[in-house]
């Protein structure tokens, strides 16, 4: 009897390789044996952005890196469809080979989010504020109910099975339009996707998931590890 062939999983730079990378990373930050994101930042902010990157370089850090940006709606509560995105940038550091790492970039304000999913690419630290967030579930994030008193983006990176802060000035970040209309199968803008209900998102792709674990997060929850 011949053997049925495992089918492949999605590229790490299509749609649903990058939605199911963010669904591992939002895995990660639920699981109760490691130390987690204050909940308060997902009740908070105006969006968050996972993204996947890889650097590789000698003296000069080189990297690039896809992801999704979702949106929060602090009226209802209700977190919007996937928009993909992509990240870019070079430093100065020791880098021998390649290294992957996954990126959480917590969007705390409507400026932060629109700054995201703008037409043109923007530059952390330069057009955006950014800064290293608290490690925690029930650290008290340092502004208030409105979200004021903090700077745009709160940055995280998921590395060696534990999180911790990072910081990304230089990094150039800008919408994959091209991606969302392949996976949506319509043109539409990524604040077109965030916020104006455009595009009827294709289920069984793990948007469900990501949208059940953004939730659980919100409300300080944990969960075991998918196997």
């Amino acid at each position: 009897m011949a053997s049925e062939k495992k089918e492949k999983p999605p590229k790490r730079t299509e749609m649903e390789g990058m939605i199911a990378n963010a669904n591992k990373v939002l895995g990660d930050a639920l699981d109760p044996k490691k130390d987690g994101i204050p909940r308060d930042l997902f009740e908070n902010c105006a969006g968050i952005a996972l993204i996947s990157t890889v650097e590789a370089g000698f003296l000069v850090s080189v990297s690039g890196g896809t992801g999704v940006i979702l949106a929060r709606d602090k009226s209802s509560g209700k977190w919007s469809p996937p928009s993909a995105c992509g990240m870019g940038g070079a430093g100065f550091g020791f880098i021998f080979g390649a290294a992957a790492k996954d990126i959480m970039v917590m969007l705390m304000d409507e400026s932060a989010l629109h700054a995201f999913t703008g037409d043109k690419q923007i530059k952390l630290g330069g057009q955006i504020g950014v800064a290293i967030g608290p490690i925690g579930r029930e650290v008290e994030g340092a502004f208030n109910a409105n979200g004021e008193g903090v700077t745009n983006t709160l940055t995280y990176t998921y590395s060696k099975g534990a999180f911790v802060s990072a910081g990304l000035e230089g990094q150039v970040i800008k919408s994959r339009a091209k991606e969302n209309e392949k996976f949506y199968g319509q043109p539409a803008t990524a604040q077109e996707i965030l916020t104006k209900d455009v595009v009827t998102p294709p289920e069984g792709k793990g948007i469900e998931d990501l949208h059940k674990k953004l939730e659980m997060l919100r409300k300080g929850e944990t969960m075991e590890p998918e196997e």
